[in-house]
């Protein structure tokens, strides 16, 4: 289908907002607007990606640090035609472009086909690509990863197997004749996380299982430049007991070194488990990982209950140590359940350096109408630190976002408010921000068509808002407002490029005026 740009943005823009009854609001339409994810973009600015309109239409548009858009509108990657959204994946690389893998159909509108959809940062597609394509196929969970030597890779999830494509990040022309199909004769080996390793190497994990009431146990799979995989046909148990949650696909993280950090939550009992997996493919912290707490009771107003730990959101700190934060609930006292949120903290060679678990957000009772739930949102890797956000709900239909920073002994840096205006909140996603905070976004609202997408920005030190002193002329990023952003003005002089800063749809004397008053130095 023909991709194309216009006004569909029913939300104006104002930036991010420092009161949390009146957060940002990224898209409101009468249709479900959903499933947003985020990826760094170049000059301070952030990629946000998610669903719309009728036929749930792929949506990407990029906003400043300020959180205004920075195109005359949204852009609309591909048209689509679902009646049901299964999940995506986003990506950015060191040149400003965005990276999109999505489900849709072929030319002829009938042919299930996973896509690679390329957008430069001024707005524009640059190429799409066929990851896998095939008549009746079922395709969802689609991965995009850039790899080390540039290249962008595809992944998804092809019934119960997995099918991985490598393309010229410039072309979108596709390395191999046909894609890399991950599979097991008697298995299962569904596409559930994806990441770049060294050398321009992938990583894929999958949930393997044989039947449907038989284990579900991640495995991990090393996918080369040139195609090959050094690891086993089947991957490698990145653990050898437990259970995955059916219908529960977890990502990962890179460890920067060529391995991955994995987390996840197993059944029976409901607890969250961290491995480590070398460059090598060797699990370096026990054939059946690490727990966050090894617990299983707790103390909930005087009485002994089972804790379940479930939802573990995750991230490598500066100091190198894996960062976990999930939900926690108490078994039922008395008909009353407990929820908390906390965290664990894990060395380099995956001893938990907070005990049975940090508190984030203190345990409280389902009692009276105080506490409906409270629920993990997205971990925040920020520059001072590392974070979560979270939600507490009151009801089915009325939740607060919170945002906390912890200290590295695993007390509460901070914590703040990020949104209590009406409606639920969920769907969390986040990325870095320049002044060493995060921004945050979120689904849900009270719209009766369906969800709307809402964001906020929050600094290192916990204050909510736009930057205090945003550094918007900064065009290339370099922390210098300087000759090269001034040629950057000029040559989009009559245009709306990325150099309207006044957000008038045209580059002229207004926004000459806001880069010269920014002249020198920048954060």
């Amino acid at each position: 289908m023909v991709s194309i740009m216009f006004a569909c943005t029913a939300a104006a823009q104002t930036g991010y907002s420092a009161d949390p009854a009146a957060p940002e609001l990224v898209r409101s339409t009468g249709n479900d607007d959903v499933q947003v994810k985020l990826a760094v973009g170049p000059a301070n600015s952030t990629y946000y990606a998610y669903f719309s309109n009728p036929g749930y239409d792929i949506i990407l548009d990029r906003l400043d640090a300020n959180g205004r858009s920075m195109w005359k509108s949204a852009l609309i990657v591909e048209d689509r035609t679902l009646s049901s959204t299964v999940d995506y994946g986003v990506a950015s690389d060191a040149a400003g472009n965005a990276y999109i893998s999505y489900n849709g159909y072929a030319a002829d509108g009938s042919t299930p086909t996973q896509k690679v959809a390329s957008v430069s940062a001024a707005g524009a597609i640059r190429w799409t690509s066929v990851v896998y394509s095939a008549a009746g196929a079922s395709l969802g969970n689609g991965r995009v990863a850039v790899a080390s030597d540039g290249a962008v890779w595809g992944a998804c999830s092809v019934g119960f197997d997995s099918a991985v494509q490598r393309f010229d990040s410039a072309t979108g022309v596709a390395t191999f004749a046909t894609p890399i199909y991950v599979t097991e004769v008697g298995a299962k080996q569904i596409c559930s996380g994806f990441q770049a390793s060294t050398d321009g190497a992938v990583i894929l994990s999958t949930v393997r299982y044989t039947t449907t009431f038989s284990n579900k146990i991640l495995r991990a799979h090393k996918i080369l430049a040139d195609g090959t995989r050094p690891l086993a046909a089947a991957g490698v148990a990145v653990a050898t007991d437990g259970n995955l949650q059916t219908g529960n696909f977890p990502d990962f993280l890179s460890d920067g070194a060529g391995g991955a950090y994995f987390f996840w939550y197993t059944t029976s009992p409901l607890n969250c488990r961290a491995q480590h997996m070398d460059a090598t493919g060797a699990m370096t912290w026990g054939a059946n990982a690490v727990l966050v707490s090894s617990s299983t009771t707790g103390t909930f107003g005087g009485t002994t209950a089972t804790v379940n730990r479930t939802n573990p959101q995750a991230v490598v700190g500066s100091d190198g140590r894996l960062n976990v934060f999930y939900r926690g609930t108490s078994g039922s006292i008395a008909g009353i359940v407990w929820y908390g949120i906390a965290a664990q903290c894990f060395d380099t060679a995956g001893v938990a350096q907070w005990g049975d678990g940090a508190i984030v957000e203190p345990f409280a009772p389902s009692s009276g109408g105080v506490v409906y739930d409270k629920n993990i949102g997205a971990a925040l890797k920020m520059s001072s630190g590392v974070g979560v956000s979270y939600t507490n709900s009151l009801s089915a239909i009325l939740a607060e976002a919170r945002g906390a920073q912890m200290n590295l002994d695993g007390t509460v840096a901070w914590n703040t408010l990020l949104a209590n205006d009406a409606g639920t909140k969920y769907r969390f996603a986040s990325s870095t921000a320049v002044d060493g905070g995060a921004n945050i976004s979120w689904q849900g609202g009270v719209n009766a068509g369906g969800s709307d997408i809402f964001a906020a920005h929050i600094s290192g030190t916990g204050v909510l808002g736009a930057p205090v002193a945003p550094c918007i002329a900064d065009l290339n990023g370099d922390h210098s407002v300087d000759g090269n952003d001034l040629t950057s003005v000029l040559s989009q002089w009559g245009t709306n490029g990325t150099a309207d800063f006044s957000q008038d749809q045209n580059v002229g004397g207004e926004d000459l005026t806001i880069l010269l008053s920014a002249w020198g130095a920048c954060p």
